[in-house]
């Protein structure tokens, strides 16, 4: 296996058809590496909170 091959970490590679020997690409400008999932912030508004009086 090649340690330099950019392929496993790319989100495209089950769909890219740049070379059927994805195990020999170390460069690629289609290259968009698979992160964490992106939170929507708007997705994660905060319950409105009641205040209480003591």
């Amino acid at each position: 296996m090649n340690h330099f091959n950019i392929c496993p970490t790319c989100m495209h590679s089950n769909s890219c058809v740049l070379t059927t020997q994805k195990d020999k690409v170390w460069s690629c400008s289609e290259f968009d590496e698979i992160g964490p999932p992106q939170v929507n912030l708007k997705d994660m508004q905060q319950p409105e909170r009641a205040l209480e009086l003591v």
